[in-house]
């Protein structure tokens, strides 16, 4: 009788740990269930360490999420020696850094199939033309690496074909998702809605705008605060709340970190948490919610907030444009459009009948466009033909 074949053995690399817990855990769930041997790897991080809870095994590397090329070569022959070691079948790496330094050393390491996933650029229209330059090189030398190329945002896809980024069929739309079950709508009633608000000391009669992002400027925070600030000073004694929730990661590139006020006009009328695993539970005491990120990818924060039934401000760039419909499920503003911003909160905030509108046609979109299960079954496909084109057995 022969014995039972060795299942293939995935290797999900990141440089951030936040990218393995909790974006990327239930699609890792999702493959181990259909018989893969998965692997994770990032920065070392609480994170990362967290991925271990649902029986993953995780390697801290000793990657950076700057560029520097003593510590990149470092790494590269750390990863290298690593997948060497634990002969991975696939190595399928995520984010900028992981991408091009893990793909590199599988590379070198020999292993059959090396892939990654495309969670946003970089660059985008705003840079100056040589920095911009600079990380379109970047993506090229890390596309040389990849077998194939999964892409979250079709703009990308456009993007990687205009600058010579990828080869024609090395690239395919991926999209993202979310776990619909999780993040429902709540009425005004309803018991999540009730109980978190008092947990938080939010009146109960409060209209809520809420933000969801990584606690760094370029998500938008200043923005946000400065439009609270001007919405307090038009609506005199109105009853509004703002909050904020977000995540701290140990390795913020350096000056990127933001940090909320302790004092100021916004004293007892903004709340800041950190580290939360309610979400579900935070965007139903929402009214509405904003993102005026200047750079994304394909942002799960709008996705939640959408399936969620909360209608949207954010701001017009590639996976904000993919998530929020302008005159549909939200309001999409310019970057850094801090007047423009408040005027939209202050129209939802005066108008129930549209909040309930844009609230009802953003769940609909999250349920055509934004279930979770479509993205991992796309991956483990992409496996499988990878697997059968290379005959890895």
């Amino acid at each position: 009788m022969n014995p039972a074949p060795k299942p293939v053995s995935v290797l999900h690399l990141a440089a951030a740990d936040i990218m393995l817990f909790p974006i990327l855990r239930d699609q890792l769930c999702y493959l181990r269930d259909t018989g893969l041997d998965i692997h994770t790897a990032s920065i070392d991080g609480p994170l990362g360490r967290r991925i271990q809870e649902d029986g993953f095994p995780w390697t801290p590397l000793p990657l950076t999420r700057e560029m520097s090329l003593l510590s990149d070569w470092r790494a590269l022959r750390v990863i290298e020696r690593f997948c060497r070691e634990k002969r991975f079948t696939i190595v399928h790496t995520h984010t900028p850094k992981g991408n091009v330094i893990g793909q590199w050393a599988a590379r070198r390491a020999g292993v059959p199939i090396v892939l990654q996933t495309l969670h946003g650029f970089y660059f985008h229209e705003r840079m100056g033309w040589l920095e911009r330059r600079k990380w379109i090189l970047v993506e090229r030398f890390s596309a040389r690496h990849s077998d194939h190329i999964l892409c979250q945002n079709p703009e990308d896809v456009e993007t990687a074909a205009r600058e010579r980024i990828a080869a024609p069929g090395q690239i395919t739309l991926l999209g993202n998702g979310i776990d619909l079950a999780r993040f429902k709508p709540a009425p005004p009633g309803d018991p999540r809605r009730v109980t978190k608000r008092q947990e938080l000391r939010i009146s109960p009669e409060a209209l809520v705008v809420g933000m969801v992002g990584r606690f760094v400027a370029e998500k938008g925070f200043p923005e946000f605060l400065a439009a609270a600030e001007r919405i307090l000073a038009h609506a005199g004694g109105a009853s509004v709340h703002f909050l904020a929730v977000g995540h701290k990661l140990a390795s913020e590139r350096a000056g990127e970190a933001w940090a909320p006020p302790t004092s100021g006009v916004l004293s007892g009328k903004l709340t800041v948490l950190e580290d939360r695993d309610d979400m579900p539970d935070l965007y139903a005491c929402m009214d509405i919610h904003v993102l005026p990120s200047h750079r994304e990818g394909f942002p799960r924060a709008l996705m939640e907030g959408a399936a969620s039934g909360l209608p949207q401000v954010a701001t017009n760039i590639r996976g904000c444009r993919q998530t929020v419909e302008e005159g549909k499920t939200g309001f999409l503003i310019g970057v850094g459009a801090v007047g423009a911003l408040a005027d939209r909160i202050g129209r939802l905030m005066s108008d129930a009948g549209l909040r309930a509108a844009f609230g009802r046609a953003a769940r609909a979109k999250a349920e055509a466009e934004f279930d979770q299960r479509r993205v991992f079954e796309k991956v483990r496909a992409c496996y499988d033909e990878l697997l059968l084109r290379k005959r890895v057995k």
